[in-house]
């Protein structure tokens, strides 16, 4: 995969901004958008032409996490929004593959994945329990919840409807998507440790890193992704 260096460099210097952030060094807005420019060009570098959904998704994380960082509790409907509409533009990514899919599906297979799904469920009530009272607009809320809960459901159904070595990927980006929500409420509303801070910052830098590499063999699943229907 060409660009490695420029993946490199987003790596460290992503590991850069959580030191940064941790430390509440303010350093971290000016670096932030390099990173977020960095991946992009990784992106562009590969596919050789420009995507301009995948600019809107980028746009739409950077002002979710910075504002996340700034006071997520203010700007909670600004940051609900961007992360809603991020997670649209990478639903309509995985749409075609989706429609290309086929729809048989083995009850062996299904059961681990839909296992997975219902603790995940579990989870996400439990803590719907513990912030709920503490969350100033609902309305922003479910729909964020609601883009959160679909993009899971596509990661998940989308490698088991379609087994192309290349889908497993999209189980990380469900779960990296599954640990950067929550963790964003604890750290607001129940523990504001570094650690949290920490795991939130970081699954948002993998997470980027992952929809980049995905969306440059998409072309490729897309092609092929018919011999492992």
């Amino acid at each position: 995969m060409r660009g490695k260096l420029l993946l490199y460099i987003y790596l460290l210097l992503g590991l850069i901004e959580i030191v940064l952030v941790v430390n509440n060094s303010t350093s971290y807005f000016l670096l932030h958008p390099l990173g977020v420019l960095l991946i992009y060009w990784f992106y562009y570098v590969n596919v050789r032409s420009h995507n301009y959904y995948l600019v809107f998704y980028f746009a739409c994380e950077l002002l979710n996490e910075v504002f996340f960082l700034f006071d997520f509790q203010y700007y909670f409907e600004l940051v609900l929004l961007c992360y809603t509409l991020a997670t649209i533009s990478m639903i309509y990514h995985l749409w075609p593959l989706f429609v290309k899919a086929s729809l048989r599906l083995n009850f062996d297979i299904v059961i681990g994945p839909l296992l997975g799904i219902l603790g995940m469920l579990v989870i996400f009530w439990e803590l719907l329990l513990l912030v709920f009272e503490k969350i100033p607009n609902y309305t922003v809320f479910f729909v964020g919840l609601s883009a959160l809960l679909s993009w899971v459901f596509f990661c998940t159904v989308l490698p088991l409807k379609n087994r192309h070595p290349q889908n497993s990927l999209l189980y990380l980006m469900g779960g990296l998507m599954a640990i950067m929500a929550p963790t964003m409420f604890i750290y607001t509303y129940l523990w504001d440790h570094n650690l949290i801070l920490a795991l939130c910052m970081m699954s948002m830098l993998t997470l980027k890193w992952v929809i980049a590499t995905f969306l440059i063999r998409r072309d490729q699943i897309l092609e092929t992704c018919d011999d492992f229907i």
